[in-house]
């Protein structure tokens, strides 16, 4: 049972013996909890109690929340508890600095039957308590419980013997007030840091990459552990390495503090080239010296390919109008040269020498005449009119177009997957579009060769024409689906942009691959 009285003089001198453990535990760092374990410990025979219990109040002032608590039995109001002030003694207290005691706690519930703090208290088997503030230079901050399973266990004298040791566990409340309040800004920067969507990087001086967030990682694929520790150097392409732009950057940061939207290209774990948005700020210690810089990078490589595809389209809608006016000026009076060129074709004996120069202008006509239709496919909206297609059959239909022209004689087709797999397509639209790869296929391999058209099944539908051909320079691949491009003696360079206008307008996609010397692919994507 807890003792009732203080005896003379000698609490003072237990009291300084308190003061002195409870000073050299703050300086050892300890814990509001240890200061907590150290007085349930060593107060016994001083103060009258059965549970011992610190609370803090929130930045607001308005709640209580208790950081430790001790008891001789069980807790039904512990650690993490939290009560408003408002509405009870305890706003009194704390306003006024006083203390508290509550000597018959079954009585002050009966009065104040709201309190649940006091019915949880109750409910532990405690009948008296004892409340002191804790101050910090004046102002409140938290309070201290002494509470005993005796009634009418307290007198001022305990509330004034413990004054000294409440004055220090403030300190302690306090400090443990700021540890936490720290370790929550550096746990929400930490949070901020590693949750960015963002590539977040941290290099030192040298160079050496020393922080990497999970946005770094979703970007460049890799993770923390491989990463930390590697130059920078890893994520640049070779082109820009030999370049110097890191040593750019760095001295730009160093001499101007930052750099702001710098757009380049990084490259990822798995070889991707990757187009990023930096900005880089320099990182100085306290005393001014330059110890590295940190950096964030955006990937704006989607960015970027919806802008060229917007600018892409905006020029094609350019062409299309033009190509249709021009087109419609040119294919009328084409039409009546042709139809007179024939009429003195047929009015010239053919062993008359001026037969042949008719027959080169008929020729020429003929092309012209083809690049007029090319015009009009590609300035012409592509409206698809779906139906089933069976893949093998669009295919070998133009197959059987092609394969009766010059050159064509030693090409062998064959068909590799799911060729029998049908798709939802226009079948008039697409025999273009086959027509003009296998022709490109044809072309590319003039003294023979294989065509190989492998179909797997998925949605999308992935079909890939592949020809042993002479290959594409890299140079020319990023044009090839452009307007007018062409690598061809003979030809408009409307083959594959009309061929890509269909396949977008069925919403697929279009992609080609090509090393010189090693054939070409162009795999077609349809949704199902």
């Amino acid at each position: 049972m807890c003792p009732q009285s203080l005896e003379g003089s000698r609490p003072d001198l237990r009291q300084l013996q308190v003061l002195h453990e409870i000073t050299q535990s703050l300086n050892r760092g300890n814990s509001c909890e240890e200061l907590l374990d150290l007085l349930y410990d060593r107060l016994r025979s001083s103060v009258p109690y059965d549970r011992m219990a610190i609370a803090a109040l929130d930045d607001r002032k308005e709640r209580l929340t208790i950081l430790a608590a001790r008891s001789d039995g069980k807790m039904v109001l512990g650690k993490g508890y939290s009560g408003p002030v408002s509405g009870s003694s305890l706003a009194t207290l704390l306003r006024d600095g006083s203390t508290r005691v509550l000597n018959d706690l079954e009585d002050y519930l009966s009065r104040k039957p709201s309190s649940d703090s006091t019915r949880l208290i109750v409910k532990e088997g405690m009948r008296s308590s004892l409340t002191l503030p804790l101050l910090s230079q004046g102002k409140p901050i938290g309070v201290m419980f002494f509470s005993c399973r005796k009634a009418h266990a307290y007198s001022p004298e305990h509330g004034e013997f413990l004054q000294s040791v409440v004055g220090q566990m403030a300190i302690a409340v306090e400090r443990s007030m700021l540890i936490e309040a720290l370790r929550e800004k550096s746990d929400y920067l930490e949070n901020v840091l590693q949750n960015s969507a963002d590539a977040i990087i941290v290099l030192d001086s040298e160079g050496f990459i020393r922080t990497w967030n999970d946005g770094a990682e979703r970007i460049y694929g890799y993770e923390m552990k491989e990463i930390v520790g590697r130059p920078f150097d890893i994520l640049v392409p070779p082109d820009l390495l030999a370049s110097g732009e890191l040593d750019q950057i760095r001295d730009r940061v160093y001499s101007e503090g930052f750099i702001k939207d710098y757009e380049t290209v990084r490259v990822a774990r798995n070889g991707r080239r990757v187009t990023v948005n930096v900005t880089s700020t320099v990182l100085r210690n306290r005393h001014g010296r330059v110890v590295g810089r940190s950096a964030i990078h955006r990937d704006v490589t989607r960015v970027k390919k919806l802008q060229e595809e917007v600018t892409r389209a905006q020029s094609l809608a350019t062409v299309g109008e033009l190509a249709a006016t021009i087109a419609h000026e040119i294919k009328n009076p084409l039409a009546g040269i042709s139809g007179a060129i024939q009429v003195m074709e047929d009015a010239i004996p053919a062993t008359d020498r001026r037969r042949s120069v008719v027959v080169e202008i008929l020729d020429q006509i003929r092309r012209l005449d083809d690049t007029v239709r090319d015009l009009l496919s590609f300035a012409r909206p592509s409206i698809p009119m779906r139906q089933e297609v069976v893949v093998r059959e669009m295919i070998l239909r133009a197959w059987s177009i092609l394969c009766r022209q010059p050159g064509a004689e030693g090409v062998r087709l064959s068909f590799e997957g799911d060729p029998d797999r049908s798709v939802q397509g226009d079948p008039q639209l697409f025999h273009q579009v086959w027509i003009n790869l296998l022709q490109n296929a044809i072309e590319s391999m003039p003294q023979g060769g294989e065509l190989r058209v492998t179909v797997l099944d998925g949605d999308p539908v992935r079909i890939q024409v592949r020809d042993t051909g002479s290959g594409v320079d890299p140079a020319h691949q990023a044009k090839l689906f452009r307007p007018f491009f062409s690598t061809k003696t003979r030809g408009t360079g409307l083959g594959l942009a009309i061929s890509r206008k269909i396949v977008e307008a069925h919403g697929g996609t279009i992609r080609l691959a090509s090393s010189p010397g090693q054939g070409t692919t162009v795999c077609v994507e349809i949704p199902k």
